[in-house]
């Protein structure tokens, strides 16, 4: 179960981008993100309701709930679909997926001294953000096509970063499962406030394929692929788990590839190579720590 629980995550997380591009075609990009979180919080919601002696019980933790599933969903997620509508499935992806590079510098800067940085694991973020560097490098000249895409593709990675340490600053003593679904809900309400700042319209009549990336997105990418990354967290080393990270966009970049024939141009390579090279040497670096620090306790 252990085994299908990873290959579903990566496989789920893997997608998400190319169905993100496909729903843009039916969706406003924040709409969108509303409808989503929207249908997988109400999945949930049973759930908290069912528990409730797992819900928060200070102002303080509703309120970097709300903070956190804003930050993270309306401002990680809503990001992505924002770019999405300028930049191929595959390239978002390989952008997105230098998250853990920064998680291992804002982690130092917000944390402090429980999240140490060595220099091999500044080499690996430096690889990494070369890797973007490489990606990108064609895109940097502002072309009004392609540069509001570009520049929320490259805030998306230091958003969701800086939410994802704030949950596990404040939110600690919290369930995974009770913070990802209020989570959720905030970050649904959120979609909806930006969407109506944006002006979008919710008279929208999208074709039979938007309508089923959306679903697709809502119970598979939030609801499936979450519980079951909650059931590994509980089964398996975390620094196992989050190696689906590595592999997440080699599976979105061939998807974006074979399915909607987005071309692999000269510097995706390089670039692929550069990003996943950073992610593995933070990998090994973190996971290294990790035992460094179980063996002093």
């Amino acid at each position: 179960m252990i085994v299908v629980a990873y290959l579903a995550l990566c496989i789920i997380w893997g997608t998400t981008y190319l169905v993100i591009k496909v729903a843009l075609g039916g969706f406003p990009p924040f709409v969108l993100g509303a409808i989503r979180f929207a249908i997988a919080g109400a999945v949930f919601l049973p759930i908290l309701l069912m528990h409730r002696d797992r819900l928060p019980k200070t102002k303080e933790q509703w309120g970097w709930l709300a903070l956190t599933g804003t930050l993270m969903l309306a401002g990680g997620n809503g990001l992505v679909n924002f770019g999405e509508q300028y930049i191929d499935s595959g390239l978002t992806a390989l952008t997105v997926s230098t998250t853990p590079a920064w998680s291992a510098l804002f982690g130092r800067m917000i944390i402090g001294d429980s999240e140490k940085l060595d220099k091999v694991s500044l080499l690996g973020i430096v690889l990494a953000m070369g890797g973007i560097a490489v990606l990108h490098h064609n895109r940097m000249s502002f072309e009004l096509n392609e540069w509001p895409g570009l520049v929320a593709l490259l805030l998306c990675p230091p958003v969701w970063t800086i939410a994802a340490i704030w949950t596990r600053k404040h939110l600690r003593g919290l369930d995974t499962i009770t913070v990802s679904a209020t989570q959720m809900l905030a970050g649904a309400v959120s979609f909806a406030l930006i969407s109506a700042l944006f002006g979008e319209s919710w008279d929208i009549n999208p074709s039979t394929d938007a309508v089923l990336a959306m679903l697709y997105l809502a119970v598979m990418g939030s609801v499936v692929a979450f519980t079951a990354y909650a059931y590994l967290l509980a089964r398996v080393p975390a620094a196992r788990v989050n190696t689906y990270s590595l592999v997440n966009p080699v599976i979105a970049l061939f998807a974006g590839a074979i399915i909607l024939k987005e071309p692999i141009t000269p510097e995706v390579i390089p670039a692929t190579i550069l990003i996943l090279a950073g992610l593995v040497i933070l990998y090994i670096m973190r996971n290294r720590g990790a035992v460094s620090a179980a063996k002093n306790r």
